[in-house]
């Protein structure tokens, strides 16, 4: 009996200290982007001073309206969506048992950029009603998305189940095939229009609004929620499928739930904003070199990173070249490609000695 008491209370001295050794690091990361999200509203082809319109009541009406209908949503678009693609990032790792899974990895990206790409040329030579028009081109990703999540079922599926080897090969086939259409729609449209497509697929928030942001933040609940849930079969079947089914685990349910979640997340955060690359990737790889691999704490820590770097990535997008701006996917793609090549790197190291 004293020996059951001993366990019981290290496994609580244990549980408390590894809560006190996150705690720092999760304050810091939400500390940075709080810094990042003040400075996001403060600096931009106008400078203003956020503080002065927070606290006091001496403000304009242009940086009233500069703050809160313009910087505003589009901050807030920023947080959702760079904290939907880590956490659909981390938890594509998990189930592929894959280093280099992100959410581009099961075609939804390209899918979504495909879609909207036939939307934006439709809209150039057809006349339709302006909110329409405004909506048009997010629906019609969302539409694709929706859809190559089926297509990627379709294929990736048998009678013996699902595995990751078919997953891993359907999702770059689709992707393939998405990117060979993209390139025939970009080829047949005119500057104007090809321009516009090229803005889409290099990722942009500029004209985010609150209602977007509603429909983002919506499937990220639900897909948050839902991942939560199923953190420990997460965890198992990221170690072994075979343990997993021998402890009790689904894995063919959780498998196709989870991606069925992730395609709904992703779409959600595409079609507003265009692609914006590599934070599926490289944020998992960052918090599990500081967090570890506990999908506990693995997991909010990705939605802050993610956030952080599309937050950061944004600014500079909106700066650098102000009063214009670059795409954001730019910017991420600068932060995502050295990391990479890192990843493939250390790979490479790690072979070396197996």
């Amino acid at each position: 009996m004293q020996t059951v008491q001993m366990t019981s209370q290290q496994v609580v001295k244990s549980l408390l200290t590894s809560r006190q050794a996150y705690l720092p690091k999760f304050i810091f990361l939400i500390l940075t982007l709080g810094l990042t999200c003040l400075i996001s509203l403060n600096i931009g082809a106008i400078q203003i001073n956020v503080f002065k319109e927070l606290f006091t009541n001496q403000t304009s009406a242009l940086t009233h309206t500069l703050i809160w209908n313009i910087r505003m949503p589009r901050l807030l678009m920023t947080l959702a969506t760079g904290a939907g693609l880590a956490l659909c990032g981390t938890v594509l790792q998990a189930i592929c048992r894959n280093p280099l899974a992100d959410p581009g990895l099961v075609g939804v990206s390209s899918a979504a950029a495909l879609f909207a790409a036939v939307a934006i040329a439709l809209l150039s030579v057809t006349q339709v009603n302006e909110d329409l028009a405004l909506y048009f081109v997010p629906i019609s990703a969302f539409v694709g998305s929706i859809l190559c999540l089926g297509l990627l079922i379709k294929i990736a599926d048998s009678e013996t189940g699902m595995n990751t080897l078919m997953l891993i090969l359907s999702g770059v086939a689709i992707n393939a095939g998405a990117m060979a259409l993209l390139g025939i729609v970009q080829f047949v449209v005119d500057d104007a229009t090809l321009r516009q497509i090229a803005f889409w697929s290099m990722g942009s928030y500029a004209g985010s609004n609150y209602l977007a942001f509603s429909v983002v933040l919506l499937p990220l609940i639900l897909g948050m929620r839902y991942f939560w849930s199923i953190r420990q079969p997460l965890m198992l079947m990221s170690c072994s499928e075979k343990q997993a089914k021998y402890q009790g685990v689904d894995t063919q349910k959780i498998r196709i739930i989870s991606l069925c979640v992730v395609a709904a997340v992703i779409a959600a955060c595409v079609s507003f904003s265009g692609i914006v690359s590599f934070v599926g990737l490289v944020v998992p790889h960052v918090c599990r070199m500081l967090i570890g691999s506990n999908l506990r704490y693995l997991l909010p820590a990705s939605m802050l990173m993610g956030a952080l770097l599309v937050a950061f990535a944004d600014t500079v997008a909106r700066v650098i070249v102000a009063p214009a701006e670059i795409p954001v996917g730019l910017v991420t793609s600068l932060i995502g490609v050295p990391f990479f090549i890192y990843l493939i790197m250390r790979e490479k190291k790690r072979l070396k000695h197996v």
